[in-house]
């Protein structure tokens, strides 16, 4: 398979990654990767609207001021911003297990908050990532439910660029297992970074399914955006599982709040809000616990015996550095040492430690795995420097991809691609070293995730 080129828009994002930190383009082949070209040629693009902004950056227009009282900061009246909060309700749908959270929140027992998705969840925008909307939202929803606030744990799971894929490699890793348990409430964000990932929705109808089989209670977020998100693609899955929903794309709609890049209104870029922004964002979260509040309690929803997608991830693992997996093994060969210059989590430590680093002088000795899936999921490093290069992936002994571990703009930030896709599984072989010419270079292979 031949290296996949980069459209000149894709190019202009790239570029820009090390200040928005806004997605990643997971794209599982050439022909879904020219489709997503055609769309961002054809369609309002992320590229398009970022060089329309700043071309006509001297020209947006003044926001007019409200003419009613106005505390909210987002220069519209406080009845236009209670009634935007109001709109971004989408669904309620089964109410069960959040009225159950309620329960535990009143009796004062201990209660796991999570919320998991890119750098708008980790907090980006504010001068404080505390300022992000998880934490906002943690806090009011603390101060009005909770007897007792000191048994209300809150677990930050947001870093930049993660789309559904990554999230569900994170998933045990920087929720359940930093959090001792499964969360009570989980929040779940990945609709301004899904843009063609690798996995059409199974990532995130594993994830789904898995949180509601530990008794999770899942609200499905759609934030907003400078460009169209993914809530179409998404719904459909939340609306399978009868999640409820809250878009802060809907809300805003037609809301009045200055929305254009740069605005210091609601955007302080193409993406991520403004401490202000994220309050909103906040607000209409709480907006939907307080509706399942004020209504009655459903009863329990079963979880459906089959799956919305075809094909579906029915068993997913995850394969780490130090993963001890009987179905998985591994032969590092140049591969065979620890890249600390990751991506790290604002609230600390790094995203995947436990990772396989070649250098450009350890040899060429191939990253060689051998296990049994139908599906496979690998997330890499797209370095800040040009001492990283180009990896081919070979999977019994066809060539898959070459994928660069650095490209312009790169941020030591993940990138994830699907390597395996078939509808059954057997045992596998695959094997990782620098593409033709780039033996010189370094390259670091993050993690894996894999189904069955």
């Amino acid at each position: 398979m031949k290296t996949i080129q980069t459209s000149k828009i894709t190019k202009c994002i790239i570029a820009t990654a090390s200040i928005f930190a806004i997605l990643t383009f997971s794209g599982c082949n050439k022909k879904e990767k020219n489709k997503m070209e055609n769309v961002i040629q054809t369609e309002s693009s992320i590229g398009a609207k970022y060089l329309n902004s700043q071309k006509n950056k001297a020209e947006k227009p003044e926001q007019e001021q409200p003419t009613e009282p106005s505390t909210n900061g987002l220069g519209i009246s406080d009845v236009k911003y209670e009634e935007s909060i109001k709109k971004s309700l989408v669904s309620k749908n089964n109410n069960y297990l959040v009225k159950k959270v309620l329960e535990k929140m009143r009796a004062g027992d201990e209660v796991i908050i999570s919320a998991l998705g890119g750098s708008v969840t980790e907090g980006a925008g504010p001068a404080s990532f505390k300022q992000g909307y998880a934490y906002q939202f943690n806090d009011l929803f603390t101060q009005k439910y909770a007897a007792n606030k000191d048994n209300v744990k809150f677990v930050p799971a947001g870093i930049g660029g993660t789309p559904s894929p990554m999230g569900l490699v994170r998933y045990q890793k920087d929720v359940v297992n930093k959090g001792g348990r499964d969360p009570d409430l989980l929040i779940i964000e990945f609709a301004v970074n899904d843009w063609l990932e690798c996995s059409k929705t199974r990532a995130m109808e594993y994830l789904v399914r898995n949180a509601l089989e530990h008794n999770t209670a899942v609200i499905m977020l759609y934030g907003a955006a400078t460009y169209n998100n993914q809530q179409a693609q998404i719904k459909p899955v939340a609306d399978f599982y009868k999640l409820p929903q809250v878009s802060v794309s809907d809300g805003l709609r037609g809301s009045g709040i200055n929305q254009q890049n740069g605005s210091k209104v609601y955007y302080t870029d193409m993406v991520h809000p403004t401490a202000r922004g994220h309050e909103f964002m906040a607000r209409c979260i709480l907006n939907l616990i307080d509706e399942i509040d004020a209504s009655p309690i459903d009863e329990k929803q079963a979880i459906p015996e089959g799956y919305k997608n075809e094909n579906p991830f029915i068993k997913f693992a995850t394969i780490y550095g130090d993963t001890q997996d009987k179905n998985v093994s591994i032969k590092p060969g140049a591969f065979d040492h620890k890249d600390d210059a990751i991506q790290a989590y604002m609230h600390g430590g790094k995203s995947f430690p436990q990772n396989w680093s070649r250098s450009g002088d350890g040899g060429n000795t191939p990253f060689t795995m051998t296990l049994n899936c139908k599906s496979l999921i690998m997330i890499y490093k797209n370095a800040n420097n040009n001492s990283f290069g180009k990896a081919e992936v070979f999977v019994d002994g066809q060539s898959k991809g070459t994928y660069a571990g650095h490209e312009e703009g790169g941020w030591n930030n993940c990138m994830v691609v699907m390597i395996i896709d078939e509808p059954s599984s057997s045992q596998h072989t695959v094997e990782i070293k620098p593409a033709a010419g780039e033996e010189e270079k370094s390259f670091t292979i993050l993690a894996f995730g894999y189904a069955q």
